[in-house]
């Protein structure tokens, strides 16, 4: 095997390692956690479950099949199209990019119009969300079930045309579809919310203040994600856009790399949660200790024998009591 090969099998292998632990734990932390359980927590949710798909299936087809002797003739075509050719992890990754702008449709409505009855978020609205990203990712990325094959020559999964018109049309269409329109989306929507949280004049009420840090909060952690998804997308996208227009020939380093800055883009997000929300730290160290301690007990002869032990929600409780009680508020006030 190739060094390049190898280099790529590592960093990927850390990839999926850190995608399928930290998207894992972020839904755990949401359906655990009654605090947790928000519309845009709910819309995190969709999101992890697309980058967990993401993970698996670029893994498969960028560490996993090089690696073996794949089966040719119809059976090739078959695993092609649902297992080593990548598709179901780019019907996850365009699921993720669908999930993000419904993040911020629902913070543009729950901002600018936290009152009305036609922005609140409900949960029939999310899964009508959730299933409306999914089937417009299936629509859109599963163009690559009709269209890749195995291909003898190459030894590996293909892309077959019947018209090369068709491929072009397509490559132009990633570009709208996954960078030109949800940017622009994303970006008028969050300009807007950035505006009136930033530079307007807000009530000074202790209940309006505490909702608008609590706003403020959850606005800066999806406008991260939001950013780390446009610093993973566009280069992927300008690659295959160069590609189409001749400006350079597309060779396996480049579809290394696009599928690499992809795959990081689904392996970050949860250490951006992490990094933005003390909340939501507080409630991954209570969900890994609670795990930690039932691993310890289980080993003991006795546990029912232990004294009970403090956890740490239990400790932060005690110590803000007075933030606690302002986010009840909040959430009940807001319901996001």
């Amino acid at each position: 095997m190739s060094s390049m090969y190898l280099s790529f099998a590592v960093v990927f292998s850390v990839m999926v390692i850190v995608d399928l632990v930290g998207n894992t734990m972020v839904i755990l932390v949401v359906l655990l956690n009654e605090s947790m359980k928000t519309p845009v927590n709910y819309l995190l949710v969709n999101l992890a479950v697309a980058d967990i798909l993401v993970g698996v299936f670029f893994v498969i087809q960028s560490i996993i099949t090089p690696a073996l002797t794949h089966p040719e003739n119809k059976t090739g075509d078959f695993l092609c199209k649902f297992v080593t050719g990548g598709i179901l992890g780019w019907v996850g990754a365009v699921a993720s990019v669908f999930s993000l702008v419904a993040i911020a449709i629902e913070r543009y409505y729950a901002v600018m119009f936290p009152h009305s009855q036609r922005g609140k978020l409900t949960k029939t609205k999310i899964t009508i969300f959730a299933i409306v990203s999914w089937v417009l990712a299936l629509l859109w990325a599963g163009v690559g079930f009709f269209t890749t094959v195995y291909s003898k020559d190459k030894k590996s999964c293909d892309l077959s045309w019947s018209k090369e018109i068709y491929a072009n049309v397509y490559t132009v269409g990633w570009t709208l579809v996954a960078g030109v329109m949800p940017l622009g989306i994303m970006g008028f929507l969050y300009a807007r919310v950035v505006h009136r949280l930033w530079f307007t004049n807000q009530e000074r009420e202790v209940t309006q203040m505490a909702l608008l840090r609590h706003r403020k909060r959850v606005t800066k952690l999806v406008i991260a994600v939001t950013m780390v998804y446009a610093l993973c997308w566009v280069p992927e996208l300008t690659i295959y856009f160069l590609g189409f227009t001749g400006a350079i020939q597309l060779q396996t380093i480049h579809f290394n790399i696009a599928s690499a800055l992809v795959f990081f883009n689904s392996t970050i997000n949860p250490v951006v949660y992490a990094l933005q929300s003390s909340i939501f730290r507080g409630h991954l160290r209570d969900l890994i200790c609670a795990c930690c301690r039932k691993g310890w007990r289980s080993n003991q002869v006795n546990p029912a024998l232990e004294p009970p032990r403090i956890t740490s929600a239990q400790r932060r409780l005690s110590s803000v009591v007075s933030d606690k009680r302002e986010e009840c508020e909040i959430v009940s006030h807001e319901g996001a």
